[in-house]
C-alpha cells in the first residue's frame, strides 16, 4: 500500500502503523514525501532504523515519492538508497499545484509551453537519479487529463519524455475521476507502466473536494477485473492500495485488500 493512506498513524508510531499492515497481510510498502530534507529522519526514524522496522514486519520497500520541486536529487537518493528504495516517483510537479486561502490545490496545466518546460525537467531529473543507480517515474493526477491548447497533459508529457529514463505510476482512481478509462491507460502505456494504485472512485458521494470521491478498491465504479487483466498483460511489476481522505485507514485498506484477493482468486 501507499503509506499516505495511514499518514497520521505512521507520525504517532511508525512501529506500530506498520505491525497493523502486517496483520492486514501486506507485503510492499511505498513511501511517500521524500524530500531530501529530512534531517536523517523520517517518521521519527533513521532511515536504518526505518529499514529495520520494514524488515521487520515483512514489507519490502521499493518506490518512493518525492518532492514535487524535483529537487535535492542526490540527497534523497542517498536516503533512498539506505532504505532499498530502486524507484523515485515524482507524485505532482510543482508546476501543477497552487497554494489559495492557504490551501494546497491541483492546478491544470497553462499551455504547451510549460508542457514542454516540464518535460525537459522530468528527463534532467531522471538522468540524475540514474546516475545514482535509482530509477524514476511519473504518477498522475487528474489534472493531466484536462486538455490545454488541444493536447492532454499527460499524453504530451508521455510523448515526448524519454520512455527508458521517464516510466509511469497510473493511479487508477484519478483516472476513472477525470473520466479515462483505467484498463484502456494501462494498455495504452503497455511496457511503461511499473506501478498503478488501486484506488477506486465513487460519482454517488456529493460534491466536495474531489479526494473524498476516492474510495477504496471495491467500493465504487471501477472495473478492477478489467484493470487487473490489463496490469497482468502489461506486466505491471507494483500495485498499491491507496485512499487518499479515508474515514477509517486500516479499516479501508483491508477491506480493498480482501476485494482484491478475490479478484486474484486468493481467497
Amino acid at each position: 500500500m501507499q503509506l499516505f493512506t495511514i499518514r497520521d498513524a505512521l507520525q504517532r508510531d511508525a512501529s506500530a502503523a506498520l505491525a497493523r499492515l502486517r496483520e492486514i497481510g501486506l507485503t510492499q510498502a511505498e513511501l511517500y514525501g521524500l524530500t531530501g530534507r529530512e534531517d536523517g529522519r523520517l517518521f521519527g526514524l533513521t532511515a536504518a532504523e526505518l529499514k529495520r522496522a520494514f524488515a521487520a514486519n515483512g514489507l519490502g520497500v521499493e518506490l518512493a515519492h518525492v518532492d514535487g520541486s524535483l529537487t535535492n536529487t542526490s540527497a534523497i537518493a542517498d536516503f533512498a538508497a539506505e532504505l532499498g528504495v530502486t524507484t523515485a516517483i515524482v507524485a505532482l510537479p510543482s508546476e501543477l499545484t497552487a497554494t489559495r486561502d492557504g490551501r494546497f490545490e491541483r492546478v491544470p496545466a497553462k499551455g504547451r509551453a510549460q508542457l514542454d518546460t516540464l518535460t525537459e525537467k522530468l528527463d534532467r531529473t531522471a538522468r540524475d537519479y540514474r546516475a545514482r543507480g535509482i530509477g524514476f517515474a511519473y504518477h498522475n493526477h487528474n489534472v493531466e487529463l484536462i486538455p490545454v491548447e488541444g493536447v492532454v497533459p499527460l499524453d504530451y508529457l508521455m510523448s515526448r519524455t524519454d520512455p527508458d529514463l521517464v516510466k509511469m505510476e497510473l493511479d487508477l482512481g484519478w483516472l476513472a475521476l477525470a473520466g479515462a478509462n483505467p484498463a484502456e491507460y494501462v494498455r495504452r502505456y503497455s511496457g511503461r507502466v511499473i506501478a498503478c494504485h488501486m484506488k477506486d472512485y465513487d460519482p454517488r458521494i456529493p460534491t466536495g473536494p474531489p479526494e473524498r470521491k476516492l474510495v477504496e478498491p471495491g467500493a465504487g465504479a471501477i472495473d478492477f477485473a478489467a484493470a487487473v487483466a490489463a496490469m497482468r498483460e502489461a506486466n505491471v511489476a507494483h500495485a498499491f492500495i491507496e485512499i487518499d481522505e479515508p474515514a477509517d485507514p486500516f479499516g479501508a485498506v483491508e477491506r480493498g485488500c480482501r476485494h482484491l484477493q478475490m479478484l486474484l482468486g486468493c481467497v
